[in-house]
């Protein structure tokens, strides 16, 4: 077991190494670089064995840039069509405040399409591929508000539980995640261009998952700029079914 543990952490160092590489050479300001702290609960609970109501809320803040926070809430219904299969449709308040530009509140209608597999050994794959409806808001007078679409795919793994010298309660994912505006850009902080996400689990109960994650992302300072940063994103994350 500590033989395939090692193997698994060692497969995704070498991951982890060559994505960071890969998108760092990508940047175009070398001086352009974000560390954020990002927390946040997930939520669900089951209505039938097809239907279930949840979303997610969170906090996230720039500890390099005092001037950048955002706050969200994020509820959803899911539909299960199949066991691999399953719609989600949701809607989302982000409030961004930051001393350096307007405060920006945004309404999101989102539309997700979410399946899983194959399962290659211990390596579990899921994809989504979700499509955003924005409505921004200014604090400031003299920017109008602004709508735009944004599709999101995200392809990730989670291998099976293993153990640390105990029961097998651990699981290690790993996910990336383009972004894709569709249409105009709109006057956005930090829109995202690509994330990578890789995250240690632990599950404490059958309803309890808690996971620490690192995330690597590549945003433009504004929309349809040519200034790009490097966000390094420290996350942790509860997962709760009710």
């Amino acid at each position: 077991m500590f033989c395939r543990m090692r193997f698994l952490l060692s497969v995704l160092l070498c991951f982890v190494l060559g994505v960071q590489m890969s998108l760092a050479q990508d940047i175009k300001e070398p001086d352009g670089n974000y560390s954020e702290f990002w927390t946040d609960i997930t939520f669900g609970k089951a209505l039938n064995d097809k239907w279930t109501v949840g979303g997610d809320a969170g906090l996230r803040a720039a500890f390099n840039n005092g001037n950048f926070k955002l706050f969200y809430i994020r509820p959803n219904i899911n539909y299960k069509v199949l066991p691999f299969f399953n719609l989600t449709f949701g809607l989302g308040s982000f409030n961004t405040f930051s001393s350096d530009f307007s405060n920006v509140f945004e309404f999101r209608i989102y539309q997700d399409v979410n399946f899983r597999g194959p399962k290659l050994g211990p390596f579990n794959f899921i994809h989504r591929l979700r499509l955003e409806q924005r409505f921004f808001n200014f604090s400031a007078d003299d920017i109008d508000n602004e709508f735009s679409f944004r599709g999101r795919y995200l392809i990730g793994t989670r291998t099976d539980k293993f153990g640390m010298g105990g029961e097998k309660n651990w699981t290690v994912y790993v996910s990336l995640e383009p972004f894709f505006p569709l249409g105009s850009g709109v006057t956005e902080i930090l829109a995202n261009n690509f994330r990578w996400d890789t995250a240690l689990s632990y599950q404490v109960s059958e309803n309890l998952r808690l996971e620490l994650h690192y995330v690597l992302q590549t945003s433009e300072i504004f929309s349809n700029s040519d200034t790009r940063v490097l966000e390094n994103i420290f996350r942790f994350r509860i997962f709760q079914k009710l």
